[in-house]
């Protein structure tokens, strides 16, 4: 059986001797064949080589982010604790603004004054070791949901603040004049006859001249001589209360007029039926006299 053969002439450079190489046909095959596997093992190599070598840079990454979103979580956590401490100190000023809007004695004093009620149950929030113990991202949202109900209670309490500050501004609580009480509100015996009668004001000792304030913001209704009061002006504070100044030397206002707490409306005299210099002063409720101890203050 004849074989096939291929022969390959060698020219070497600058050489006039040829060079003759004859392989058997099947040995030809056989080198072609391992070339065509190797070339292919060696793309298939580079090709993974390449995989391999992008999985590496995606997992070095993946292993940066996951030390940053480490950093992230610790600096949030941080945040965290932080905004807690915040909120509970912003809780604890709540409760002490809500303790005092509710005080009773307040009440008592300025009995129409008409302030929005407040109150319900405490809430009992997630403390920092809770939230460290949790999920992070339920925390903060449980802190959201502290600090948007802790927002809603202290607009409330600027509210009520408000209210409060303008229910003040027309309620009669400062001093008229500054001296000694030389007769107070109730039973006592009249300075001219002796015989028991109900005072319904204060009597405050004063120099003549001494200036008179108006106690609240209000209204002049009445400024002129009214028998035993003597000068007389009657301020219209609103909600039923209104004052009285009598025994004054001269007036420093008018009937119409609008005056401000602390303007001066007239001046300490002993007009009428008066034994010296001195302001009688009188707080009425719907036009019923009351004590007006019940609103000024104690010093």
């Amino acid at each position: 059986m004849a074989k096939n053969f291929y022969t390959f002439i060698v020219v070497p450079d600058a050489s006039s001797r040829l060079h003759k190489l004859r392989l058997p046909a099947k040995v030809l095959y056989i080198c072609t064949a391992i070339g065509l596997i190797s070339f292919f093992v060696a793309v298939g190599l580079a090709f993974n080589y390449t995989r391999m070598a992008f999985q590496v840079a995606d997992y070095n990454n993946l292993q940066a982010e996951n030390v940053d979103l480490k950093v992230q979580k610790r600096n949030l956590e941080v945040s965290t604790v932080k905004l807690d401490s915040k909120l509970a100190a912003l809780e604890s000023l709540s409760e002490r603004l809500t303790n005092l809007i509710e005080d009773g004695s307040w009440a008592k004093r300025f009995p129409k004054a008409n302030i929005s009620a407040i109150g319900g149950s405490k809430v009992d929030y997630p403390t920092a070791d809770l939230l460290r113990r949790t999920d992070l991202k339920a925390g903060v949202d449980l802190l959201k949901d502290r600090a948007s109900d802790l927002e809603g209670q202290m607009k409330l309490l600027e509210q009520i603040a408000e209210q409060r500050n303008y229910i003040m501004r027309f309620t009669p609580n400062i001093w008229p004049v500054r001296g000694n009480i030389t007769s107070h509100y109730g039973n006592r015996a009249d300075p001219f006859n002796g015989e028991a009668e109900l005072h319904q004001g204060l009597d405050i000792s004063a120099l003549y001249g001494s200036r008179v304030l108006a106690p609240a913001d209000g209204i002049v209704i009445y400024a002129q001589r009214k028998a035993a009061y003597g000068n007389l002006i009657i301020l219209d504070h609103g909600n039923g209360l209104t004052t009285r100044h009598g025994h004054l030397s001269r007036f420093n206002v008018h009937v119409g007029q609008r005056i401000r707490k602390n303007d001066i409306i007239g001046f300490v005299g002993s007009t009428g039926r008066s034994t010296a210099p001195h302001l009688h002063y009188e707080v009425r409720l719907n036009d019923r006299p009351v004590n007006p101890r019940a609103y000024l203050p104690r010093s």
